[in-house]
């Protein structure tokens, strides 16, 4: 799969050179400005790319019904411009020196860390949730020894910008689907007592766990539970904010023990706690969250499953 899809082409070159041209027009703006502005773009990009956002609202709908159209409208807007705000905080907060990027993003319950680490290590649970990859950094800048479970993108040019960016301070990547076992390379890091970083995804294509999530079916990835439970390691949900308008806040939520067995059914069980916390923060603040992914892919080859294996739909 790597040599085919993920080789190297003119028009990944010329995308690639786009963006580095992107970034520096980010750095040489100001950081506000640069956020303002990246943010303004990507809500004009809603009307080149209409099918996504009408993806976007129609998924708010079914989320919440509850809610007007007018609301369910803001919701997407927001989040879709809060993609322009991730790309511009990103590549601003990768160039800055690190007393500067604590002034902008800051780690609250980063003691909880330090004990993971003392003692066996950790697992990261975080989400597309107002800026990811700002975490992914401060957990580098406040010293934390780091990797991250990612996807590779299809461009590599591109790739390897965004893993340098993310990297920049420290920090190792494996690649969900590019890598050699990653499950196992995951596996020796956690084993050297360090934190590992994992985007909990919603949208597998194999080895998935089905269950609802904001009572639609859902494809997620049970690596989170696999690797606690083998490795007996503790999982941190954690919950990126905005405060003050400019200042991430990335609160660290008190640690989830895993089952002390291996077991489908205890693996099902602590993907499903997991999950409720991605629901929590949902109902708490949609409009944070990346809309812009179709999360329910999957939902009907789902419904179908769960319908031939009843009993899991109640465990």
């Amino acid at each position: 799969m790597g040599s085919t899809r993920f080789k190297k082409t003119p028009l990944h070159f010329i995308q690639y050179l786009a963006l580095k041209l992107l970034c520096q027009i980010l750095l040489f703006l100001p950081y506000k400005a640069s956020i303002a502005i990246s943010q303004t773009v990507l809500g004009w990009a809603r009307f080149i790319l209409r099918k996504r956002f009408k993806m976007m609202v129609y998924n708010i709908q079914r989320a919440f019904p509850e809610k007007s159209a007018q609301q369910v409208k803001e919701i997407a807007l927001t989040s879709w411009r809060n993609m322009g705000r991730i790309c511009a905080e990103f590549v601003q907060l990768s160039h800055m020196k690190k007393e500067k990027f604590k002034k902008y993003c800051k780690i609250v319950g980063e003691e909880k860390l330090w004990k993971a680490e003392q003692e066996k290590g950790g697992i990261i649970h975080i989400g597309h949730f107002t800026n990811w990859e700002a975490f992914g950094l401060a957990a580098s800048v406040y010293g934390f020894k780091k990797a991250v479970l990612a996807q590779r993108v299809d461009n590599p040019y591109v790739d390897e910008e965004i893993n340098r960016l993310r990297n920049h301070f420290s920090g190792h990547t494996f690649y969900s689907n590019h890598e050699d076992k990653p499950f196992f390379a995951c596996m020796r890091w956690l084993k050297k007592k360090h934190m590992l970083g994992i985007l909990f995804d919603q949208n597998v294509t194999a080895g998935e766990i089905w269950l609802p999530f904001l009572g639609r079916i859902c494809a997620w990835s049970p690596i989170t539970a696999l690797l606690a439970i083998k490795m007996q390691v503790p999982v941190f949900p954690v919950e990126v904010k905005r405060e003050k308008s400019d200042m991430l806040v990335c609160y660290v939520k008190d640690p989830l023990i895993p089952p002390a067995e291996y077991s489908m059914e205890n693996v099902r069980q602590f993907t499903k706690t997991l999950v409720g916390y991605y629901e929590k923060w949902m109902r708490e603040d949609p409009a944070s969250w990346l809309w812009a992914h179709n999360r329910w892919k999957r939902e009907e080859e789902g419904e179908r499953y769960l319908a031939a294996h009843p009993q899991e739909r109640t465990l």
